[in-house]
C-alpha cells in the first residue's frame, strides 16, 4: 500500500484500525531522515521558552565536565 502514491500514512492506519503513530513506530524506516529531523526541529521550536527567573546556564558547569576526578 505504501508504494501507491495516492495512499497516505493516515489512510493506511485508518484502514488497519491503528493510529499513525503506531504505524510509524512499527515501521520507523519509512520516515525519511530529513523528515524526521524536520519534525524534531518543529517539536523543539514549539516548546515554550524557559521563563524561570535566574535560569542557570550550562557554561558555568563546563569546567566540571572537562575535569577528571581525583583518584584516591
Amino acid at each position: 500500500m505504501l508504494a501507491e502514491p495516492d495512499r497516505s500514512m493516515a489512510s493506511i492506519a485508518k484502514l488497519l484500525g491503528i493510529s499513525r503513530s503506531t504505524l510509524y513506530k512499527a515501521l520507523p524506516e519509512l520516515v525519511p531522515p530529513q523528515l524526521a529531523r524536520d519534525r524534531l526541529a518543529a517539536q523543539i521550536a514549539a516548546l515554550p521558552a524557559d521563563t524561570r527567573p535566574g535560569s542557570p546556564t550550562t557554561h558555568q558547569y563546563d569546567a566540571l565536565l572537562k575535569s577528571t576526578p581525583a583518584v584516591s
